[in-house]
């Protein structure tokens, strides 16, 4: 949840008038690993329950309902509906009667246009016992009607969307009246805008580095301006060559640059043809657009990045920490009954290996733990079994009853439990050099990109 105050800050700054319409497409509160491990469901509900009041304060609009959403149960989500001052939207997500559990769709103006929006959840093995008592419809069995009902109450159709690519894609090639489609949970990276008819397919990456805005000039017409997405991409063509044209004519121009080169020469006068014939085309296209539509829709795309330089929104962050408060204080209370046994400690393997233990204790592993309290994240369960010794993500609640020397990536993170080793050094050796699969768990793409097993490993010890 760390984005959400750098996400509350960018968005007032973006909010410049009354016609912002905040959205989100789904996926946003818990995830499927959380049916398999019920201790954290306490804490997920009370991270969720801070995610809408968060959302509730930077005024969202709508959300939809995604796929993994239902990890918690339905009265979780249900109970998290009530709390939103935003509708749950999922036109699809039915009980076993057939019976709509959230609201389908809701109309909303902005700027003089009428607006329909409609959450779609996508298709999954819904986690443990919930697929008993919830279903979820096919797109082709509920979109078709709600579209049908609401044209005629609407100027501008979206739909946010938890489906696949691939039902995206369908939907925008069969219902000419969805002029555009946010979908969620489909890929961790940005996608730009992709118009197939006239249908407008975007998505920001789900990771929450990154904030989404799309202005949308919408028209009389309700079509959008074809051929834009082919003549963005000459344009970007057209623009590198021109870059290099330019390049060379400030250095004296073709026959200076490549006087004593003919084959660079003859390069470069077709790279210069080339441009020509793009400024022709683009031009070209740009007339027979307007000739095609007249007075068509318009957009433009950006992708926020969430970098650390952003301002935080203060109330978001007493939010937020009020939130972490009432978790830890929950998971002190579970973790009490429990200890973790067989650990001993980095310390304790000093006596013997005081060389390694000296150069383990000068690299990030030995202050991991630390990083954490520095943001005030120690106690958060996606995070800490990566920054401690002995936890994976099934056991992360025992972290607040975790002697103080197991909280770093110590020694027995690699070579597994030391207490019986230490008590008996030649019965019970310990796992020599760990395996790469178990690096891996915890330094994936996403949170550390640079991580090269051998090279790594060597700065251990």
């Amino acid at each position: 949840m760390g984005g959400l105050s750098k996400k509350s800050s960018l968005l007032k700054g973006l909010a410049t008038s009354a016609d912002i319409l905040k959205l989100d497409a789904g996926t946003l509160f818990f995830d499927e690993k959380l049916t398999g491990q019920p201790r954290r469901l306490p804490q997920a509900i009370i991270t969720a329950s801070a995610m809408v009041d968060a959302y509730n304060l930077m005024g969202y609009d709508a959300i939809a309902i995604g796929r993994q959403d239902l990890s918690a149960g339905l009265h979780a989500l249900q109970t998290l509906a009530t709390r939103a001052s935003f509708p749950f939207l999922s036109a699809n997500l039915v009980d076993t009667n057939g019976s709509l559990l959230f609201t389908p769709f809701t109309l909303i103006e902005r700027a003089g246009i009428r607006i329909a929006l409609i959450g779609l959840t996508g298709q999954t093995n819904l986690p443990g016992a919930y697929s008993d008592t919830v279903k979820i419809s096919p797109w082709q069995h509920v979109l078709p009607q709600i579209v049908a009902k609401i044209s005629t109450k609407s100027d501008l159709v979206v739909i946010l969307s938890n489906l696949s690519a691939l039902e995206n894609r369908e939907i925008a090639e069969q219902m000419a009246d969805v002029h555009l489609i946010f979908q969620s949970g489909v890929s961790k990276q940005n996608m730009r805008p992709q118009l197939i008819n006239n249908t407008l397919i975007s998505q920001a990456g789900h990771d929450g580095r990154y904030q989404g805005q799309l202005t949308v000039h919408w028209t009389a017409s309700q079509k959008w301006q074809q051929g834009e997405t082919s003549r963005l991409t000459l344009q970007k063509e057209y623009d590198r060559l021109g870059w290099m044209i330019n390049r060379v004519r400030k250095k004296g121009g073709p026959q200076v640059v490549y006087k004593d080169n003919g084959a660079n020469l003859n390069a470069f006068l077709k790279k210069r043809a080339r441009y020509h014939e793009l400024e022709a085309e683009i031009k070209k296209m740009a007339q027979d657009e307007k000739m095609n539509t007249p007075d068509p829709a318009t957009y433009s795309n950006h992708f926020h990045p969430l970098l650390p330089s952003v301002k935080d929104d203060a109330a978001i962050i007493r939010l937020l920490k009020e939130s972490r408060q009432r978790a830890n204080k929950m998971r002190r209370q579970v973790a009490e009954t429990k200890r973790l046994n067989g650990y001993i400690g980095s310390s304790a393997c000093r006596s013997c290996h005081d060389p390694m233990y000296l150069a383990w204790s000068q690299t990030a592993h030995a202050t991991s733990y630390k990083t954490l309290q520095d943001r005030d994240q120690n106690n958060n369960l996606n995070c800490v079994y990566c920054h401690v010794t002995g936890l994976d993500d099934s056991t992360a609640y025992l972290a607040p009853s975790m002697a103080g020397n197991l909280r770093a990536v110590g020694c027995e993170a690699c070579h597994g439990p030391g207490k019986e080793h230490a008590a008996n050094p030649n019965l019970a050796p310990p796992s020599m050099t760990p395996h790469p699969a178990l690096c891996i768990n915890c330094h994936t793409p996403q949170r550390d990109d640079n991580f090269n097993y051998m090279l790594d490993k060597a700065k251990i010890h």
